[in-house]
Protein backbone atom coordinates (compact mmCIF):
# COMPACT_ATOMS: atom_id res chain seq x y z
CA UNK A 1 0.00 0.00 0.00
CA UNK A 2 2.92 2.36 0.70
CA UNK A 3 4.32 2.00 -2.82
CA UNK A 4 0.99 2.83 -4.44
CA UNK A 5 0.69 5.99 -2.31
CA UNK A 6 4.15 7.06 -3.39
CA UNK A 7 3.30 6.45 -7.06
CA UNK A 8 -0.01 8.28 -6.68
CA UNK A 9 1.60 11.28 -4.99
CA UNK A 10 4.40 11.34 -7.58
CA UNK A 11 1.78 11.43 -10.36
CA UNK A 12 -0.20 14.19 -8.64
CA UNK A 13 2.91 16.32 -8.08
CA UNK A 14 4.00 15.78 -11.70
CA UNK A 15 0.61 16.91 -12.96
CA UNK A 16 0.66 19.96 -10.66
CA UNK A 17 4.17 20.79 -11.84
CA UNK A 18 3.11 20.64 -15.49
CA UNK A 19 0.10 22.88 -14.77
CA UNK A 20 2.33 25.36 -12.94
CA UNK A 21 4.78 25.57 -15.83
CA UNK A 22 1.95 26.01 -18.36
CA UNK A 23 0.25 28.63 -16.17
CA UNK A 24 3.51 30.57 -15.87
CA UNK A 25 3.98 30.53 -19.65
CA UNK A 26 0.41 31.69 -20.26
CA UNK A 27 0.83 34.42 -17.64
CA UNK A 28 3.99 35.70 -19.36
CA UNK A 29 2.26 35.67 -22.76
CA UNK A 30 -0.71 37.62 -21.35
CA UNK A 31 1.62 40.15 -19.76
CA UNK A 32 3.53 40.65 -23.01
CA UNK A 33 0.29 41.16 -24.96
CA UNK A 34 -1.08 43.59 -22.35
CA UNK A 35 2.17 45.59 -22.51
CA UNK A 36 1.97 45.73 -26.32
CA UNK A 37 -1.68 46.89 -26.31
CA UNK A 38 -1.14 49.49 -23.60
CA UNK A 39 1.95 50.84 -25.39
CA UNK A 40 -0.02 51.12 -28.63
CA UNK A 41 -2.81 53.00 -26.83
CA UNK A 42 -0.27 55.31 -25.20
CA UNK A 43 1.30 55.96 -28.63
CA UNK A 44 -2.12 56.88 -29.99
CA UNK A 45 -2.70 59.27 -27.10
CA UNK A 46 0.67 60.91 -27.77
CA UNK A 47 -0.17 61.27 -31.47
CA UNK A 48 -3.52 62.83 -30.53
CA UNK A 49 -1.70 65.30 -28.29
CA UNK A 50 0.52 66.12 -31.28
CA UNK A 51 -2.55 66.99 -33.36
CA UNK A 52 -3.68 69.32 -30.57
CA UNK A 53 -0.23 70.93 -30.47
CA UNK A 54 -0.35 71.50 -34.24
CA UNK A 55 -3.85 72.97 -33.98
CA UNK A 56 -2.60 75.36 -31.30
CA UNK A 57 0.44 76.25 -33.42
CA UNK A 58 -1.71 77.02 -36.46
CA UNK A 59 -4.00 79.12 -34.27
CA UNK A 60 -6.33 81.50 -36.05
CA UNK A 61 -3.92 82.50 -38.82
CA UNK A 62 -5.32 81.52 -42.23
CA UNK A 63 -1.98 82.22 -43.89
CA UNK A 64 -0.15 79.75 -41.65
CA UNK A 65 -0.75 76.35 -43.21
CA UNK A 66 2.56 74.64 -42.50
CA UNK A 67 4.70 73.71 -39.52
CA UNK A 68 8.24 72.45 -39.85
CA UNK A 69 8.91 69.01 -38.38
CA UNK A 70 9.05 69.18 -34.60
CA UNK A 71 9.86 66.46 -32.10
CA UNK A 72 8.57 66.73 -28.54
CA UNK A 73 9.28 64.34 -25.68
CA UNK A 74 6.52 63.85 -23.14
CA UNK A 75 5.25 61.18 -20.77
CA UNK A 76 8.11 58.83 -21.55
CA UNK A 77 7.38 58.89 -25.28
CA UNK A 78 8.02 61.03 -28.33
CA UNK A 79 5.68 62.97 -30.60
CA UNK A 80 6.70 64.17 -34.06
CA UNK A 81 4.42 66.71 -35.74
CA UNK A 82 4.42 68.48 -39.08
CA UNK A 83 1.90 70.34 -41.20
CA UNK A 84 1.89 71.20 -44.86
CA UNK A 85 -0.55 72.02 -47.61
CA UNK A 86 -0.27 69.45 -50.41
CA UNK A 87 -0.36 70.93 -53.93
CA UNK A 88 -3.79 69.44 -54.61
CA UNK A 89 -5.38 71.11 -51.55
CA UNK A 90 -7.20 74.46 -51.74
CA UNK A 91 -5.97 77.36 -49.62
CA UNK A 92 -8.47 76.61 -46.85
CA UNK A 93 -7.12 73.07 -46.17
CA UNK A 94 -3.90 71.73 -44.68
CA UNK A 95 -2.63 68.32 -43.63
CA UNK A 96 -1.15 67.59 -40.20
CA UNK A 97 0.84 64.42 -39.53
CA UNK A 98 1.48 63.44 -35.92
CA UNK A 99 3.40 60.32 -34.94
CA UNK A 100 3.44 59.02 -31.38
CA UNK A 101 6.17 56.62 -30.23
CA UNK A 102 6.02 54.82 -26.90
CA UNK A 103 7.86 51.65 -25.89
CA UNK A 104 8.68 50.80 -29.56
CA UNK A 105 5.00 51.06 -30.56
CA UNK A 106 4.30 53.74 -33.17
CA UNK A 107 0.98 55.29 -34.24
CA UNK A 108 0.57 57.90 -36.97
CA UNK A 109 -2.43 60.21 -37.14
CA UNK A 110 -2.97 62.14 -40.36
CA UNK A 111 -5.48 64.96 -40.01
CA UNK A 112 -6.96 67.20 -42.65
CA UNK A 113 -7.80 70.62 -41.23
CA UNK A 114 -9.96 73.34 -42.70
CA UNK A 115 -9.78 77.04 -42.00
CA UNK A 116 -13.36 78.07 -41.32
CA UNK A 117 -14.97 80.71 -39.13
CA UNK A 118 -11.71 82.39 -38.22
CA UNK A 119 -9.84 79.29 -37.02
CA UNK A 120 -8.48 75.91 -38.06
CA UNK A 121 -10.83 72.96 -37.45
CA UNK A 122 -10.33 69.21 -37.79
CA UNK A 123 -12.12 67.96 -40.89
CA UNK A 124 -10.95 64.32 -41.18
CA UNK A 125 -8.66 62.07 -39.16
CA UNK A 126 -6.91 58.86 -40.23
CA UNK A 127 -5.12 56.65 -37.70
CA UNK A 128 -2.50 54.07 -38.64
CA UNK A 129 -0.55 51.70 -36.37
CA UNK A 130 2.99 51.38 -37.70
CA UNK A 131 4.51 48.78 -35.40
Amino acid sequence: MGTSKILLLTGVYTILGVYTVNFSGADQANFARALEVSSSLQSEQLATAGVSLALTELGSDAAKSSISVRRVSMLGGTVTISAERPASFPASLTQVVSTGLFNNEQVRITTVMQYHGGRWKVLRTFTQTLS
